[in-house]
């Protein structure tokens, strides 16, 4: 606002405004090429900026106009970044009041951006006028391994069974999270709909302890494959839902935590599971004692498809993994996104994968996007 009179600026500053709102599309940040322009109006003190490229950290201050209530920031991203933010208004942590675009994480409710060539690839929408849902049955089952009642969600697609037909199966970690925060559920139906990927079965295994399951007991993998997905599989025979048994048409996925075990898991069992999806995979666990396992003697065994976001995600770690993998002579196909450590990233993101893996084409072996 190059005017140094206090009333100009003001009517300058509620003018603009103005105008931002009356458009009908979400008005702000402002994003132009690599930049964003944040900005917010009203009575405060000091008004604070803070994200998934901050790591959530308050570090970035709004400098306030003048002789005006306006607020304004300008950050520089990736022009094809989606990603996730707050605003701190003294103090108090807020949705951006100016945003009506959202993400729901697993610690509450985030205001979200798109950069300008951003392109939502998430399937989360139907892209079809009929939409062919899945049925979804919450089971629970005693399990010996863990010594106590565990949980598991079958989800099993609407599908024509003719001889031979076998439906392809996604084991899911987190389960529960993965169908209300990711509605991976969702993303499923909506690709098979489209005809983008054949009916695929899915089961959702959801943790009590997740670090110590995940990270530290040893004996989860084998929990995993003898008792959830035996269950399972003994549920679907029982509904006459035909399985594969072709490990190729096995596919275990998870993020962070979940993306390590998902890892542990088709390694140490890769007759029974041929595909990995492996979304911000946790490699960094335990001095990197992934890179270390006795059971990457296995890795040609298995297709991995390796996904990371390059704002404070897990880029470096899961880039070295796939060199390591190339180098013991598996398929992996690795993937940047330009998003962060979020339910956002990873619900945006699966798709390409259950695609690359479930209708295979010509796909570079590395991709940025």
């Amino acid at each position: 606002m190059g005017t140094h009179n206090p009333e100009e600026k003001v009517r300058v500053a509620d003018e603009l405004w103005k105008n931002l709102h009356s458009s009908s599309k979400s008005p702000l940040p402002i994003t132009h090429n690599d930049r964003a322009y944040f900005l917010y109006k009203g009575n405060a003190e000091t008004v604070m900026l803070v994200g998934d490229w901050t790591y959530w950290q308050p570090a970035i201050t709004l400098q306030k106009i003048e002789h005006t209530d306006l607020f304004y920031g300008i950050q520089e991203f990736h022009p094809t970044a989606r990603l996730q933010y707050k605003l701190i208004v003294d103090g108090n942590w807020i949705l951006d009041p100016s945003n009506t675009h959202s993400s729901i994480e697993g610690f509450g409710q985030n205001s979200e951006f798109w950069m300008p060539k951003y392109r939502d690839e998430s399937w989360l929408e139907p892209h079809s006028k009929v939409v062919h849902r899945g049925n979804v049955k919450r089971l629970e089952f005693n399990s010996k391994l863990l010594g106590e009642k565990r949980e598991i969600f079958l989800y099993t697609p609407e599908y024509h069974h003719t001889d031979g037909f076998s439906l392809p199966l996604l084991i899911v970690h987190d389960g529960a999270e993965a169908l209300s925060i990711g509605k991976f559920h969702h993303i499923l139906d909506n690709l098979q709909s489209a005809g983008k990927i054949p009916p695929c079965a899915a089961l959702f295994i959801t943790p009590k302890d997740r670090i110590g399951e995940y990270a530290l007991n040893a004996s989860y993998p084998d929990f995993c494959i003898h008792e959830a997905l035996h269950e399972a599989l003994a549920q679907w025979k029982k509904w006459n839902v035909p399985i594969s048994e072709d490990s190729s048409k096995r596919s275990i996925t998870g993020a962070s935590l979940g993306g390590l075990l998902a890892t542990k898991t088709s390694l140490q069992f890769p007759k029974d599971i041929g595909v990995c999806i492996a979304q911000s995979p946790s490699y960094w666990w335990n001095q990197a004692e992934i890179f270390h396992s006795p059971y990457l003697k296995n890795a040609a065994k298995v297709e991995f498809h390796l996904q990371t976001g390059t704002v404070c995600d897990a880029q470096k770690m899961t880039e070295s993994m796939f060199h390591r993998l190339k180098h013991l002579g598996a398929t992996v196909l690795y993937q940047e996104f330009h998003q962060s450590h979020t339910w956002g990233n990873w619900r945006t993101n699966l798709a390409s994968a259950l695609q690359s893996w479930l209708s295979p084409m010509s796909i570079p072996h590395h991709i940025q996007s």
